[in-house]
């Protein structure tokens, strides 16, 4: 049996995601390290890997949601475990919202694809 795993990432370009919070010697003055206008934007991407290779880096467009991560799922994951002699594999993705929905839930067993559970 053989496992595929996945992940994506996201890199905020004005700055880290979520840093609400920074440190500064409050003997000297305050000083602004960037700005923006317009916000900053964002990348993501995601990539996908296996024993047998793995998926090249993918950046993914806009806001993900679940018919999105379905799209990714069937234009690049698919694709590359077909070629798994046997078709004898598992899949494993994080527990984020996008992937334990009911839509990918439910592409994934048409797709006849077992998921993994995963545990923090």
């Amino acid at each position: 049996m053989a496992a595929l795993f996945s992940d994506d990432k996201k890199w905020n370009l004005d700055g880290p995601h979520g840093n609400i919070k920074y440190w500064h010697d409050l003997r000297k003055e305050a000083r602004s390290f960037f700005t923006t206008q317009s916000g900053g934007g964002s990348v993501m991407v995601w990539a996908a890997l296996g024993f047998n290779g793995q998926v090249g880096l993918t950046f993914l467009g806009g806001r993900q949601n679940a018919p999105k991560y379905i799209e990714t799922l069937e234009n690049h994951l698919m694709p590359f475990a077909e070629n798994i002699e046997g078709r004898n594999w598992e899949y494993q993705h994080d527990n984020v919202p996008i992937h334990t929905s009911n839509a990918t839930k439910n592409y994934l067993n048409a797709k006849t694809v077992t998921v993994l559970e995963w545990h923090r």
